[in-house]
């Protein structure tokens, strides 16, 4: 156990930290100028827990399939049949075109988001060479779970920025209304970081900073709640807006 805590804590803080610099970064803010090192952790926990829910459960579910089908495969996994020379070649090619894609994208696009599009590039490579995880070994044992605890590390480590650079994206163009000090404002918001709030201009594309001091209330609609997978055309209501009193 000690051993996992002297591993989750460093890696907790440099997720956390890419996640905040892949959100604030694409609003060109160093968010450490605003918040302590101390409380990056918690700022990013919930975002990242929200984003990667759908890889957790993915995973997850690839593990509980593999593990029967390996046990149904014959030994060695079938590397020794002739047609596994093919097979390995076509794993091959798929390697370096999804590395020649990831390139392409990391080298001729622009903005945050495409770091996004690299870890959906290279999240199969990088768990096919995670293989069996045996570097973890000495921390856990059994080998299932071995794999599927390092896959999801490893994976999430690789989308967290890119996750932070789409929900910054979500920030611009969300429809939430906002009220401060009983005023309404065409702002999205953003979000807090140390004393200030900022907010979006999406007219101007410009970030607004507004010290918390200023701010006596706050007002928040919340989005009206739908399910992942509806099966009728009923639509809800939206929610009353939220008040939020500082």
């Amino acid at each position: 156990m000690q051993k996992f805590i002297t591993f989750i804590a460093p890696y907790s803080l440099v997720i956390s930290l890419l996640y905040l610099f892949g959100y604030w970064s694409s609003f060109n803010i160093n968010v450490l100028d605003h918040i302590a090192l101390a409380d990056v952790i918690k700022s990013a926990l919930y975002p990242l827990i929200y984003s990667s829910i759908f890889l957790i459960i993915g995973l997850t579910i690839g593990s509980l399939i593999s593990t029967p089908l390996s046990k149904a495969m014959p030994p060695g996994g079938g590397a020794d049949l002739p047609e596994a020379k093919y097979i390995r070649l076509l794993f091959n090619f798929m390697f370096l075109f999804m590395l020649a894609l990831a390139l392409y994208v990391i080298f001729f696009k622009v903005g945050n988001i495409r770091w996004y599009k690299v870890a959906a590039l290279i999240n199969i490579p990088v768990i096919v060479i995670i293989g069996n995880a045996e570097f973890a070994s000495q921390y856990i044992n059994h080998k299932q779970t071995r794999v599927l605890v390092v896959n999801i590390l490893c994976i999430a480590l690789l989308y967290s920025y890119g996750w932070g650079a789409v929900n910054a994206e979500r920030a611009k163009n969300n429809e939430q209304t906002i009220k401060i000090n009983g005023k309404p404002i065409k702002e999205r918001f953003i979000g807090w970081a140390g004393n200030f709030l900022f907010l979006w201009d999406n007219s101007k594309q410009v970030v607004i900073a507004k010290s918390k001091s200023t701010i006596k209330s706050m007002e928040l609609s919340v989005p009206a709640e739908s399910a992942i997978f509806s099966f009728n055309n009923v639509e809800e209501k939206p929610n009353k807006p939220l008040k939020q009193d500082n």
